[in-house]
Protein backbone atom coordinates (compact mmCIF):
# COMPACT_ATOMS: atom_id res chain seq x y z
CA UNK A 1 0.00 0.00 0.00
CA UNK A 2 1.40 3.36 -0.57
CA UNK A 3 0.66 6.33 2.25
CA UNK A 4 1.14 10.06 0.82
CA UNK A 5 1.13 12.49 3.76
CA UNK A 6 0.81 16.04 3.56
CA UNK A 7 3.49 17.79 5.51
CA UNK A 8 4.06 21.27 6.61
CA UNK A 9 5.78 21.22 10.11
CA UNK A 10 2.53 22.44 11.57
CA UNK A 11 0.62 20.47 14.59
CA UNK A 12 -2.28 18.95 12.45
CA UNK A 13 0.44 17.58 10.27
CA UNK A 14 2.22 15.68 12.39
CA UNK A 15 -0.66 14.32 13.55
CA UNK A 16 -1.49 13.04 9.96
CA UNK A 17 2.16 11.79 10.12
CA UNK A 18 1.68 9.81 13.14
CA UNK A 19 -1.61 8.41 12.06
CA UNK A 20 0.02 7.13 8.38
CA UNK A 21 2.99 5.62 10.52
CA UNK A 22 0.38 4.06 12.69
CA UNK A 23 -1.77 2.40 9.59
CA UNK A 24 1.45 1.38 7.89
CA UNK A 25 2.97 -2.23 7.67
CA UNK A 26 6.31 -3.55 7.31
CA UNK A 27 5.49 -3.53 3.35
CA UNK A 28 3.50 -0.16 2.91
CA UNK A 29 5.83 2.58 1.39
CA UNK A 30 4.77 6.17 2.82
CA UNK A 31 5.69 9.48 0.79
CA UNK A 32 6.12 12.92 2.50
CA UNK A 33 5.01 15.38 0.74
CA UNK A 34 5.35 19.40 0.68
CA UNK A 35 5.05 22.19 -1.12
CA UNK A 36 6.13 25.83 -1.36
CA UNK A 37 3.32 28.02 -2.63
CA UNK A 38 3.65 31.08 -4.82
CA UNK A 39 2.42 34.64 -3.63
CA UNK A 40 1.57 37.62 -5.66
CA UNK A 41 3.61 40.20 -4.63
CA UNK A 42 2.36 43.36 -4.79
CA UNK A 43 3.60 46.11 -8.09
CA UNK A 44 4.27 43.44 -10.03
CA UNK A 45 1.46 42.80 -12.86
CA UNK A 46 2.53 38.74 -13.86
CA UNK A 47 3.66 35.96 -12.16
CA UNK A 48 4.09 34.97 -8.46
CA UNK A 49 7.13 35.39 -5.64
CA UNK A 50 8.48 32.15 -4.32
CA UNK A 51 9.83 33.11 -0.97
CA UNK A 52 12.90 31.12 -0.63
CA UNK A 53 12.66 31.27 3.04
CA UNK A 54 8.99 28.97 2.62
CA UNK A 55 11.27 26.79 -0.27
CA UNK A 56 13.77 26.05 2.53
CA UNK A 57 11.21 25.52 5.59
CA UNK A 58 9.33 23.26 3.52
CA UNK A 59 12.57 21.56 2.76
CA UNK A 60 13.45 21.28 6.59
CA UNK A 61 9.97 20.25 7.09
CA UNK A 62 10.65 17.14 5.16
CA UNK A 63 13.73 16.52 6.98
CA UNK A 64 11.87 16.63 10.12
CA UNK A 65 9.10 14.26 8.88
CA UNK A 66 11.67 11.87 7.60
CA UNK A 67 13.56 12.00 11.00
CA UNK A 68 10.46 11.55 12.69
CA UNK A 69 9.31 8.35 10.58
CA UNK A 70 12.91 6.67 10.89
CA UNK A 71 12.56 6.82 14.77
CA UNK A 72 9.80 4.31 14.55
CA UNK A 73 11.56 2.06 11.93
CA UNK A 74 9.92 3.77 8.54
CA UNK A 75 11.74 4.66 5.27
CA UNK A 76 10.00 7.67 3.67
CA UNK A 77 10.34 9.10 0.22
CA UNK A 78 9.87 12.96 0.61
CA UNK A 79 8.86 15.04 -2.16
CA UNK A 80 9.22 18.48 -2.63
CA UNK A 81 7.45 20.27 -4.62
CA UNK A 82 6.09 24.08 -5.60
CA UNK A 83 2.64 25.29 -5.90
CA UNK A 84 -0.59 24.63 -4.38
CA UNK A 85 -0.18 22.30 -1.42
CA UNK A 86 -3.52 20.36 -2.06
CA UNK A 87 -3.19 20.46 -5.78
CA UNK A 88 0.53 18.86 -5.33
CA UNK A 89 -0.43 16.07 -2.80
CA UNK A 90 -3.21 15.20 -5.06
CA UNK A 91 -0.61 14.98 -7.64
CA UNK A 92 2.08 13.12 -6.00
CA UNK A 93 -1.11 10.37 -4.88
CA UNK A 94 -1.97 9.46 -8.28
CA UNK A 95 -0.95 5.79 -7.44
CA UNK A 96 -1.66 6.02 -4.06
CA UNK A 97 -4.06 4.21 -1.96
CA UNK A 98 -4.72 6.66 0.86
CA UNK A 99 -4.01 9.95 1.75
CA UNK A 100 -3.42 11.38 5.16
CA UNK A 101 -3.59 15.24 5.58
CA UNK A 102 -4.08 17.14 8.90
CA UNK A 103 -6.92 19.49 9.59
CA UNK A 104 -5.70 22.93 10.71
CA UNK A 105 -9.85 23.74 11.98
CA UNK A 106 -10.04 26.76 9.91
CA UNK A 107 -13.55 28.72 10.60
CA UNK A 108 -15.89 28.81 8.01
CA UNK A 109 -14.89 32.72 7.31
CA UNK A 110 -11.17 31.70 7.05
CA UNK A 111 -12.10 28.47 4.72
CA UNK A 112 -13.41 30.79 2.30
CA UNK A 113 -10.25 33.19 2.16
CA UNK A 114 -8.10 31.02 2.53
CA UNK A 115 -8.92 28.07 0.70
CA UNK A 116 -8.35 24.65 2.79
CA UNK A 117 -5.81 21.80 1.88
CA UNK A 118 -7.82 19.05 3.30
CA UNK A 119 -10.96 20.27 1.62
CA UNK A 120 -9.20 20.64 -1.73
CA UNK A 121 -7.63 16.90 -1.55
CA UNK A 122 -10.97 15.43 -0.26
CA UNK A 123 -12.39 16.66 -3.47
CA UNK A 124 -9.42 16.05 -5.66
CA UNK A 125 -8.02 12.98 -4.97
CA UNK A 126 -8.85 10.01 -6.82
CA UNK A 127 -8.11 7.71 -3.99
CA UNK A 128 -9.10 7.20 -0.06
CA UNK A 129 -8.15 10.33 1.93
CA UNK A 130 -7.83 10.23 5.81
CA UNK A 131 -8.26 13.86 7.48
CA UNK A 132 -6.83 13.88 10.81
CA UNK A 133 -7.91 15.74 13.73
Amino acid sequence: MKIVVGYDGSDSAKRALQRAADLAGSADRIVVVAAAESHARAGIAKGAHLDPSEVQQRLDDLEEAQRLLSERGIDAEAVEAQGDPGAVIVEAAKDADLIVVGSRGLNPAQRILLGSVSSKVVHRAACDVLVVR
